[in-house]
Parts: C-alpha cells; sequence; structure tokens
C-alpha cells in the first residue's frame, strides 16, 4: 500500500504542475486594449508528451501481489553439555587435634623493695675566676755601674838597710856536753819553727789574694772606662765575657772570649774593642808572678 499512495502522490503533483502551467498566459496572444473593448483570453493548444503524461497519470494503478510470508526455520537445539562426575576420592581422617601441654607456673618473684633515691647532689658552686698573673719580672739587663775610681798603686816599701856583716870568729870544738845539748834544743826548736812557718805563710796567701782582688777591681774598672760602643754592632744590646791577662807592669798580654753574646758578629766587634786597650794598671807591691788573668763581664747598650 505504501508504494501505491507513493504513486498516486506523484502522479497529482504532476497534474498540478501541468494545470499551472497550462493556465500561465503566453506573449504571443492579443491584448484588449481601450475602454469599451471586451476581455480577450489566447488558448494554445498542449503537445502530444503532455497529453501522454495525462493518460498515465488518469491510468489505474496495477495490483501489487502481496508477498506470502515464508515460515521462519525452526532453530537446532544445543545439545546439552554431559554431566561431570567427581571421582571417588578417599575420605582422610581427621586427627583430633593434640591436647596442649599445660606451662608450667612461674614462680612468685619475691616483691622487692623499692629504695628510695638519694636526694639530686647540691650543684657544684661556680669556680671562682682565675687570679690574674702576676706580671713577669724585668730582665732587661741592669745599667751598668760606675766605674769606680782606680785606687792609688801603693808605693813599694824602701828596703830596710842592710847591717854590715861583722867577722865571725872561729870556734873551737864544743865540748861533749853542750853538743848534746844543742841538739836536744834544735829538734825542739824544729817543731815550733814549722808551725810558726805555715801560719806565716797563710797569712802571706791571705794578703796575695786582697792584694789580687784590689788589682782585679782597678782592672775592670779601666776596662769599663777604655771600651766603647762597636758601630758593627747596630744598636743592638748584648753582654759578653771576655778574659785579659795582665802583666806586673800592667801590659795586656792577650784577650780571650769566655762567654758569648749568642751572635759571632757581636762577640767580634767586642773583641775588636777589648784588644784596642794596651795598659791596664800595674800589680800593687807584693804580688810576684808573671802574669795574672781577670775576668771582666761587658755590657754593651747603644747610645741613646
Amino acid at each position: 500500500m505504501s508504494k501505491l499512495h507513493a504513486l498516486f502522490a506523484l502522479a497529482l503533483a504532476i497534474a498540478l504542475h501541468l494545470a499551472a502551467f497550462a493556465w500561465r498566459p503566453t506573449e504571443a496572444g492579443a491584448t484588449a486594449s481601450g475602454a469599451g473593448g471586451d476581455a480577450m483570453v489566447s488558448l494554445e493548444a498542449s503537445s502530444g508528451s503532455i497529453a501522454e503524461i495525462v493518460e498515465e497519470w488518469e491510468r489505474p494503478p496495477e495490483p501489487v501481489a502481496e508477498p506470502v510470508p515464508q515460515p521462519a526455520p525452526e532453530m537446532a537445539q544445543p545439545e546439552p553439555p554431559p554431566q561431570l562426575t567427581p571421582p571417588d576420592v578417599p575420605e582422610t581422617p581427621v586427627q583430633a587435634p593434640t591436647p596442649l601441654m599445660a606451662l608450667p607456673q612461674a614462680p612468685e618473684m619475691p616483691s622487692l623493695d623499692i629504695a628510695e633515691l638519694p636526694p639530686p647532689p647540691p650543684p657544684e658552686p661556680e669556680p671562682e675566676p682565675a687570679p690574674e698573673p702576676e706580671p713577669l719580672p724585668d730582665t732587661r739587663p741592669q745599667p751598668r755601674p760606675e766605674p769606680q775610681p782606680e785606687p792609688q798603686p801603693q808605693p813599694d816599701p824602701e828596703p830596710a838597710p842592710r847591717a854590715e856583716p861583722q867577722p865571725r870568729r872561729q870556734p873551737g870544738p864544743p865540748p861533749a856536753d853542750s853538743v848534746a845539748a844543742q841538739r836536744a834544743a834544735g829538734s825542739g826548736g824544729g817543731v815550733n819553727a814549722g808551725a810558726s812557718s805555715s801560719q806565716n805563710g797563710a797569712a802571706a796567701a791571705a794578703r796575695a789574694e786582697d792584694l789580687r782582688a784590689s788589682w782585679r777591681a782597678a782592672v775592670q774598672a779601666r776596662v769599663a772606662r777604655s771600651v766603647s760602643y762597636p758601630r758593627e754592632a747596630g744598636r743592638a744590646e748584648f753582654t759578653v765575657m771576655l778574659t785579659f791577662s795582665v802583666g806586673l807592669n800592667g801590659r795586656v798580654s792577650g784577650v780571650a772570649l769566655t762567654r758569648s753574646s749568642g751572635n759571632a758578629a757581636l762577640d767580634a766587634a767586642a773583641l775588636r774593642m777589648a784588644r784596642s786597650v794596651r795598659r791596664l794598671p800595674a800589680a800593687p807591691a807584693g804580688l810576684s808572678d808573671g802574669t795574672y788573668p781577670f775576668g771582666v763581664e761587658l755590657i754593651f747598650e747603644p747610645p741613646s
């Protein structure tokens, strides 16, 4: 039925279009003019093709044979799957649970008396500040002492006038008794004479030491006045110990370095300055050795 309806609608639409086309005025027709003229309509015959189309539209549609419904084919039923039987499994006997062994009870611990903790120790007192260190002592060399005036040499004592020797008489042979007496007196007098000679020797040695000490002081004072600061020292302060070998007449026979200043150049400058001293005070009377050594400590300070 739907196909018939479609053909009918199509034919009706074509007929309406043809009718409208047939009634459309053409330009070739005459045109009426004038106020009293009649209305004139020009008609033109349709072509053969249009007549065939109209005839086709007016012809009734051929009957359409309705299709005979075919029975639906039967669907093959699927075969059910075979049922699987589980294999025979021997039953495993279930063992009863083993009873747990009873744990031994722990012995009760004796209650311990908790000793009270001692109180915390008191805080340590803050340490006292360390005392300030004492200033170090001044180790600078002390200024050289002022030289003492040279002692005046003592004049040699005038020798005592020697007595004129008297001619001796030739004594005769003494008797035997007087010879024995002289021998006894001589042995006794020898002991007394030995004791007195040792006392005289000690006194002479002490006097010689005093004379030597006074001479040493005079020599040191003369050296201190005679030695000046060496120019090559470069304003350095240093101390040396020198040994002067001096004869009885005061002549210097040698100078040696006994203690160094730690600088070879300064030691050489001190020796050069000390060897410029040629003569020192003569020995006082009472000293008989030819040459005496004197140690002199020299402190060299740069001039200000």
